[in-house]
């Protein structure tokens, strides 16, 4: 799908802000030469904004685990784009640009064309919530171009193997697999119910996927090595989850002290039928241990048409997590304003997609710069500066402040996904996520706050 500068929006209603094109800004430096008559020494050259505008492309798919979330990722961006243009007076001068959104329809699609019409457009930095096998595919594509790449969906390790050469371009804001590993390991290890499996025994249940792979992988590495082990795995293909029955039926031939499922909506009959199958002729649970959801299985299922099926009290020992800091009414009054349907299927990553064109538009104001390389050194840069400050407004005012007397200012954007730093890799090293849990009639309760920091 090619981009066009003509495509610029200026409204929410179409969820898109343009694209437009944009050139190189010099970089200030040194004068370098041969030897010269005079003893005068070289000066910088006066730090300046360019005048170019910063120009933001976007990818999303609507499929697997990524379609549940593709919504509100999108109205997000859109959202952002329009606060930090209308409210703020965009960047540099010239409204900051939002590309026509890509959207995935299946896997496997070549992204190489979709990136080069961006490049061609003058996209610098992509938003990116697309799985692990697509961003690994994209990534040539994109480190020829040059482009920063804010990736507000992935956790998986494969990202970050050697044969991935992302050259130090790709930056994503979601705790790792190996982060939520050994949040689960650590329940596990340090259970001591007679109603569950052995400390250190974990059941897996998850979509058959790199990211299942990877995060079976680090819940091993911190296992075994302290006598941890996984009793039982199943996997199974993106929407069909197959026999029940007989998944429970593994699960309980050797009951674990944790069980986690890293799936979808198809967590709740699952769970279900778990329950029913460990209750006694009173009706009470005789095998019992916690279960851990991920985020595409931490929905309101009260609100959906499964809840007359499910057997009460069947999610009370479950505990799912979504990515980002406790909702503010701001955030979900901008949500709701574009549809309703949220107060149904949730707000998970609508925060990441808003901080990710921020964080941008940040990066290109530290850098004075809109060159793919300088956004990307820049992005960790915004996140723990001397300058606290939680919009775009704010922190650019204090940055603009400062070259106004030829000055450099830092800030700490700490925005709707809370506070964030980056690891070595410019992975999330400590951030923010809500936990959630379910009430004896199946309905989700409010989300508590909890911080997350990836291990050593």
């Amino acid at each position: 799908m090619s981009v066009s500068r003509r495509s610029l929006v200026r409204g929410l209603g179409a969820g898109v802000l343009g694209a437009g094109a944009l050139t190189a800004c010099g970089e200030g430096g040194l004068r370098r030469g041969g030897r010269r008559e005079t003893t005068t020494a070289p000066t910088a050259e006066a730090l300046s904004e360019p005048d170019v505008p910063l120009v933001i492309g976007q990818i999303g798919a609507n499929y697997g685990r990524m379609a549940t979330f593709e919504t509100a990722i999108s109205i997000s961006i859109a959202s952002a784009a329009l606060d930090t243009n209308a409210r703020w007076g965009g960047l540099f001068g010239h409204e900051v640009e939002l590309a026509e959104r890509h959207v995935m329809q299946e896997p496997g699609e070549d992204l190489a064309p979709v990136i080069q019409d961006m490049a061609d457009s003058g996209v610098t930095c992509v938003i990116t919530s697309i799985d692990e096998e697509s961003l690994i595919e994209a990534m040539p594509a994109l480190v020829d171009a040059g482009m920063a790449v804010i990736d507000v969906f992935t956790s998986g390790r494969d990202l970050r193997t050697a044969e991935v050469q992302t050259a130090n371009l790709l930056v994503r804001l979601c705790p790792s697999d190996a982060t939520m590993a050994a949040q689960y390991a650590e329940i596990a290890l340090g259970s001591s119910s007679d109603q569950a499996g052995p400390p250190g025994s974990v059941a897996y249940l998850s979509e058959d996927t790199l990211q299942g792979r990877s995060l079976l992988y680090e819940l091993e590495q911190i296992l075994h090595p302290r006598s941890g082990e996984i009793v039982s795995e199943q996997f199974y293909e993106v929407g069909d989850f197959g026999d029940i029955t007989a998944r429970v039926e593994k699960v309980l031939a050797d009951p674990p002290a944790l069980l986690v499922f890293n799936g979808g909506a198809e967590a709740a009959p699952f769970l279900s039928a778990l329950y029913s199958a460990t209750l006694d002729g009173g009706q009470r649970p005789e095998i019992e241990f916690p279960k851990r959801l991920s985020p595409a299985a931490t929905i309101d299922y009260s609100q959906h048409a499964v809840a007359e099926d499910l057997v009460p009290g069947c999610l009370e020992s479950a505990t799912g997590y979504e990515p980002g800091d406790e909702l503010t009414i701001e955030h979900e009054n901008m949500m709701l304003n574009r549809s309703t349907e949220f107060l149904t299927t949730g707000y998970a990553y609508s925060q990441h997609g808003y901080d990710a064109f921020v964080m941008a538009c940040l990066a290109a104001q530290h850098a004075l710069s809109v060159e793919g390389t300088a956004l990307a050194g820049a992005l960790p840069a915004i996140l723990t500066g001397s300058e606290k400050c939680s919009d775009y407004g704010t922190c650019r005012s204090v940055m603009q402040m400062a070259l106004e007397s030829q000055d450099r200012a830092t800030v700490a954007y700490t925005g709707r996904m809370g506070s964030l730093e980056l690891g070595p890799h410019s992975d999330a090293r400590v951030g923010q996520m809500r936990e959630y849990t379910w009430s004896e009639s199946n309905e989700m309760e409010a989300g508590n706050g909890t911080s997350f920091e990836a291990p050593e």
